[in-house]
């Protein structure tokens, strides 16, 4: 009996609405999977099956609406053709600006749906330049423009809250009236992340 009446207590402490949050600060983790079909040609490093690329998040809350901002970095070595130099580095980041719509509003379970548009990209640190050649071998600068789509689901416990969402990249294009190569994104990104409710 007094475990039927503990799983009920807590049953109604997970459905019961929280202290009001306006604002969501934290880290994310995320997972770039699969191939986006949009990118024709791919150097040979994008071409795995997961990358993981590290960030944090901030969102403004109001009621059900909320906005804010992702900001996801990388730093990535890759082995040099060049005898002098042992790894090209590359600087990679995907950032996005972020709608959401919380179904629930102040529930501590918070499903959620998402939309954001961004910017993603890469710069090569070293700019190592080859043996005889006046032009590096590779185009230093990636950039493109992306919109993304999704959902996912956060638990709130307290002042703090964790959650995990997935994402998919309906658009990813160059940046218009430039010569500059596209970034290739990959379709899906998965998230974990975890943070402070205020």
């Amino acid at each position: 009996m007094k475990q039927k009446i503990f799983i009920l207590l807590i049953i109604i402490l997970i459905g019961s609405t929280l202290a009001a949050e306006t604002f969501r600060l934290g880290g994310i983790g995320t997972m770039e999977l699969m191939e986006n079909p949009l990118n024709e040609e791919t150097r040979p490093e994008f071409e795995g099956e997961l990358n993981m690329i590290p960030g944090f998040y901030w969102e403004v809350k109001l009621d059900n609406i909320g906005f804010g901002m992702t900001y996801l970095t990388d730093f990535t070595p890759i082995e040099s053709d060049s005898p002098d130099l042992e790894y090209e580095w590359y600087l990679d980041w995907i950032g996005s600006f972020d709608f959401r719509y919380h179904f629930l509003g102040d529930f501590a379970i918070d499903p959620f749906v998402e939309l954001g548009i961004g910017n993603a990209g890469r710069v090569e640190l070293t700019e190592e330049m080859m043996a005889g050649e006046e032009e590096p071998a590779e185009d230093p600068l990636m950039l493109s423009l992306f919109i993304q789509a999704g959902g996912g689901a956060a638990l709130r416990l307290g002042g703090i809250h964790v959650g995990a969402k997935v994402l998919y990249r309906v658009y990813n294009q160059p940046i218009p009236a430039t010569q500059i190569e596209i970034y290739p994104l990959k379709n899906f990104e998965l998230g974990v992340f975890g943070g402070f409710s205020f």
